[in-house]
């Protein structure tokens, strides 16, 4: 079987034109993997469109190439660009205005267990702890450009989405890979700093908020908190702003699954969990239309909030037990 490396790479060279873009609610994977595709496909005299429904948040303005990635364009700006969607499990998540555009992305590189294979080339391997990692293999797979810009957004993307090199998922090759990226010209001094060491004052507020709200269940097995449109107006800030919030509960020893229920002003609420590993919390989010690893995963639900919880809580208490 001809590998997916070289399947995507023998399609990248036969096309000049493309879109790149990753899921709504953007992380360190979801923006590092797009713009380290980006700057690569450039690199090789493409043209190249980096977007996401949200635009850049300000949090990783810091990555290299960060001010040429726009906010998806309301109409699809040229119908003949390739479309490549990264980090992404399934289609819905690529926004309301990507869909309006009624395209089918062209390649589909992710790493999720529950991603749907929605396009016609599809590079989907669950084992791996981040796309940026995926990335990098078909890079080196197909001797595609890598310079200390593109290697910077891939370490930021494998060292966010391993937890800085801590999560299960984590492998050898993953380690490997980040020594790689560094002889590549990655600062991981310098990107870890900007990642998990320059927060803005709201960001600390909204911990505090966060940890003070924060309950834990059956001996400390369970914990979890909640996020409201309230709490973001008293510390100034939004959801952008959660990322790594779930992990400071993650740190008491006995929390084998802990949670975080968002829920703004809009008609759904939004649940991230994340597991110490004796629950599959993957399993979980399907029931209720999310996805995402067995370690970490997410939920977009209309449930009214307190159902939602009290089945989670259930489930979870349900999967600790078995």
């Amino acid at each position: 079987m001809e590998s997916p490396y070289k399947t995507i790479g023998d399609f990248i060279r036969q096309h000049d034109k493309f879109t790149v873009l990753a899921h709504v609610r953007p992380d360190g994977d979801a923006y590092g993997s797009t713009l380290a595709l980006a700057l690569c496909l450039r690199a090789m005299g493409k043209d190249v469109l980096a977007c996401n429904a949200d635009g850049m948040i300000d949090r990783y303005r810091f990555l290299p190439g960060a001010d040429t990635l726009v906010a998806t364009p309301a109409t699809d700006p040229d119908a003949g660009r390739k479309v490549i969607a990264l980090d992404t499990a399934d289609p819905i998540r690529l926004g309301k205005v990507f869909h309006s555009w009624q395209r089918t992305p062209d390649v589909n590189i992710d790493h999720h267990i529950s991603n749907t294979k929605f396009a016609p080339l599809n590079c989907i391997i669950p084992t791996v702890p981040a796309t940026a990692e995926l990335l990098f293999e078909l890079i080196q797979s197909e001797k595609f450009p890598l310079d200390a810009a593109i290697a910077s957004n891939l370490f930021v993307g494998l060292s966010t989405d391993t937890g800085s090199f801590k999560h299960r998922q984590t492998t050898a090759r993953s380690f490997e890979i980040a020594a790689a990226l560094v002889r590549a010209g990655a600062d991981p001094t310098d990107l870890a700093q900007q990642c998990y060491s320059s927060f803005e004052l709201g960001r600390f507020l909204l911990l505090r908020e966060a940890l003070d709200d924060t309950k834990f269940l059956d001996n400390g097995a369970i914990s979890y908190f909640h996020l409201t449109s309230e709490v973001y107006a008293r510390t100034g800030t939004s959801s952008e702003d959660t990322e790594g919030l779930i992990e400071s509960i993650q740190m008491v020893r006995t929390v084998e699954v802990a949670f975080m229920v968002e829920k703004t002003d809009g008609e759904f609420t939004r649940v991230s969990l994340r597991s110490r590993g004796k629950v599959d919390v993957q399993q979980i989010a399907s029931r209720y239309g999310g996805g995402g690893h067995r370690l970490a995963a997410g939920i977009r639900s209309v449930l009214p909030q307190q159902e939602l919880e009290e089945k989670l809580i259930a489930d979870i208490r349900r999967a600790l037990a078995a």
